[in-house]
């Protein structure tokens, strides 16, 4: 038998899930792209994602929309946002949940993505994951689950702390202190 790709497994989870999506080649590796609407806290309303499927991983990078970037590349207070997403890689590790109280898989931290703003002169701010093909096939529907539901889950509640000190409305002591308190539920 055949072994399926793990670009042919995501396409069949995507087409499970009607999520819309585009297939091209990103560079030598074929790419997945993208773009899910409905998080209001986010620039356009939106994130976006882009999926790379090399030989022996997978590397998922979702962010935030071109306005997004924008905003960062004309940021006055860039140094105060790294600090920021310093903070963020430190402390906020991402909870995988099914949508149905446990009934398809248990609540966990699975992946463990990183956040930063990308050095190629574009100024995406991007949250990367990259997983072993191997894991991914003993984790297919959790690992569509963090990538199409659970990050632009977080990238939404990350919004407004991120643009808030991206913009100057709120400082970095600020913005942690409400990192602190929604999403890490710390009094």
């Amino acid at each position: 038998m055949i072994k399926k790709s793990a670009k042919a497994k995501f396409i069949s989870y995507l087409k499970e899930h009607n999520i819309k999506y585009a297939e091209y080649l990103g560079g030598d590796n074929a790419c997945i792209v993208m773009r899910f609407e409905g998080y209001e806290r986010c620039p356009e309303g939106a994130v976006e994602a882009s999926i790379f499927f090399f030989d022996d991983c997978v590397e998922a990078r979702v962010h935030y929309t071109q306005s997004g970037a924008t905003w960062a590349k004309k940021s006055e207070h860039i140094s105060e946002v790294y600090r920021l997403l310093n903070f963020i890689n430190a402390r906020v590790f991402p909870m995988n949940q099914d949508g149905t109280g446990g009934s398809l898989y248990q609540s966990q931290h699975l992946y463990a993505p990183r956040f930063y703003i990308t050095e190629d002169g574009n100024f995406d701010i991007t949250s990367t994951t990259v997983i072993n093909n191997d894991f991914y096939e003993l984790a297919e529907l959790e690992t569509g689950d963090f990538i199409t539901a659970a990050l632009p889950d977080l990238l939404d509640e990350l919004s407004i702390p991120i643009f808030y000190t991206m913009l100057g409305k709120m400082g970095v002591g600020e913005a942690i202190a409400m990192i602190k308190k929604e999403i890490l539920k710390e009094e």
